[in-house]
């Protein structure tokens, strides 16, 4: 064993000393749940949780918040029975049936399982939680049904276009990713596993696989390094089920290593392009290893305040995979990367690797009722501590956000919240090369996504979001509307109409969603209705409307 590996592993032994305790957490809330989580974040503004978790990390686990717990599953119906002494415990998950419908083309994300469609789309849900011992067991698989009815795809609408700044752009784009507009010609079915996990647990340790949705970072709407925009994967894990107490503060932290999967669909009908039917490069066929961790301290002198940092590696499954050591191949992302990691150009001699980082802080001030946050990441190495410095903002991302609440009366709450993502490339690319944000021109050219989904972000490549929400609470219901700025792609824009004084055809969405959460009993009604207005779609001139409805029905059994 090398020092660097001795070292590794002198690093996780002692996290795991330090983090046995006698406290188990049991149950989590999926990232998917955004109902439970929405309402577990506002306890903890209002300063009634007690558990310290950051909500940079989830699934959240649970502590002994009667409420959450209830949302999360069943009571235990093992009841008293303990195999060998250990006890049982046996409970059902919330049944979950989504209808969503999108009149003229795709709307939304951070949707997991579901695709890009227009028509009608359905997902159900359902499951249990079974634990013995220091075994976890969780089953909650996921059945999709998309209409996927036909929609104008870039192909559509630019396909007559002779512009050969504009193909050589939009080619330069998804050559580098997997993420196709229309997933085939007919509709789709499909099982997932979904939400599920085996896991053993020690204290607050858990050690185990799962195919769970991630999300990594302090964001509402987007996370920059891991969300919910994609479908989960299988992977390995070594995490905190909880706060870890240390002389400085607490700590939460996940490590992963896992599979990432093509979509199997082509990104574009290339028979449609007058020009630039060259410039489309196939994939290979291939998987790729994603490697990441992320960890998030509380410190103990500072109150309610959260910091946190991410990293990601992955690679193709491939000759140069399968000569590395074996420290190299589980967890290459503490194993470390080189200046060659995100190489843009083909001639560049890469290392085969995509990667980034990021770090981010939370501060909650509960006798404000408010929060505030923000994650910066960064896709690309800097040479040197002079390159940091001069130029911090090459190939970075961020995300800015915070909510109030307003007290009107008996548990009634006036809540605005906001958020704004910036995945636009700085202008730093006049100068030097700069990678897009989870596109990879070099393998592994699939990019960060699973399934043809974006791991990251949903909005996507070179996107912004400004979001604004207007919400009143009254209990478990509540109602609201959420407004989203939403540009697409500038990266592409911008290096698609350099030089043409065009500067009004940027593709932009105005959306206007109006929600509503009605709790009665075991069940809950959540349902949505969202008029888009969109500017320039797909770049060309010119305005057309969306509508999107969506509504979900959950049953608890408690």
């Amino acid at each position: 064993m090398t020092f660097s590996e001795l070292k590794i592993a002198r690093i996780l032994f002692l996290t795991v000393l330090c983090g046995f305790a006698r406290n188990t957490f049991a149950q989590n809330i999926s990232v998917n749940d955004s109902y439970a989580q929405e309402i577990a974040r506002v306890r903890q503004v209002l300063g009634k949780d007690s558990s310290g978790i950051s909500f940079s990390l989830r699934p959240m686990y649970l502590s002994k918040d009667s409420l959450l717990n209830r949302l999360a599953g069943s009571r235990n119906l093992a009841g008293d029975i303990s195999i060998f002494s250990s006890g049982i415990e046996f409970r059902i998950l919330p049944v979950n049936l989504l209808s969503e419908y999108n009149v003229s083309q795709p709307y939304g994300y951070d949707n997991g399982e579901l695709f890009p469609n227009r028509g009608l789309q359905e997902l159900f849900s359902a499951g249990f939680y079974f634990r013995l011992g220091f075994l976890k067991i969780q089953a909650r698989p996921e059945l999709v049904y998309a209409q996927n009815k036909s929609f104008a795809t870039f192909a559509d609408v630019q396909g007559g276009n002779n512009n050969s700044q504009l193909m050589q752009s939009y080619f330069s784009i998804i050559n580098g990713i997997d993420a196709p507009e229309r997933f085939g010609d007919g509709s789709l079915s499909k099982l997932y596993p979904g939400q599920s996990k085996i896991t053993f647990n020690f204290g607050k340790i858990e050690v185990g696989a799962s195919t769970e949705n991630i999300w990594w970072g302090p964001g509402v709407k987007n996370a920059i390094m891991m969300s919910n925009s994609a479908p989960g994967f299988l992977h390995w894990t070594f995490n905190s089920s909880a706060p870890v107490k240390t002389f400085v503060g607490t700590f939460e932290w996940q490590l992963i290593g896992g599979y990432l999967k093509q979509s199997g669909y082509l990104p574009t009908d290339t028979s449609k392009f007058i020009f630039g039917r060259n410039l489309f490069v196939p994939k290979p066929t291939v998987t790729r290893y994603l490697s990441a961790y992320t960890i998030n301290w509380h410190p103990k002198w500072l109150k309610s305040l959260f910091i946190g940092f991410s990293e990601y590696s992955y690679m193709n499954i491939d000759s140069t995979y399968h000569h590395f050591g074996l420290i190299k191949k589980i967890i290459p992302v503490i194993a470390g990367s080189s200046n060659q990691a995100n190489t843009v150009s083909k001639t560049s001699n890469g290392d085969g690797k995509d990667f980034a980082l990021a770090i981010n802080m939370r501060q909650v001030f509960v006798q404000d009722k408010a929060e505030i946050y923000f994650e910066w990441a960064r896709n690309d190495h800097w040479a040197n501590l002079n390159d940091l410095v001069q130029e911090p903002e090459h190939s970075s991302a961020y995300t800015l956000g915070g909510r109030k609440l307003y007290d009107l009366a008996d548990e009634r709450f006036l809540q605005v919240k906001a958020e704004l993502t910036h995945l636009q490339s700085s202008p730093t690319y006049l100068l030097r090369a700069e990678p897009i944000w989870y596109v990879h021109l070099e393998p592994p050219q699939d990019g960060y996504t699973n399934e043809g989904r974006y791991l990251g972000a949903g909005i996507g490549p070179g996107s912004n979001s400004l979001m604004i929400d207007l919400s009143y609470l009254s209990g478990q219901d509540s109602f609201g509307i959420q407004t989203e700025r939403l540009v697409h792609n500038n990266d592409l824009y911008y290096a698609a109409f350099s030089g043409t004084n065009i500067f009004y055809q940027h593709w932009v969405d105005v959306a206007n969603t109006f929600y509503v959460n009605l709790k009665r009993g075991p069940f809950l009604i959540s349902s949505e209705l969202t008029p888009v207005y969109t500017l320039n779609y797909e770049y060309k001139k010119g305005t057309s409307f969306n509508l999107h409805a969506r509504v979900a029905l959950s049953y608890y059994f408690n």
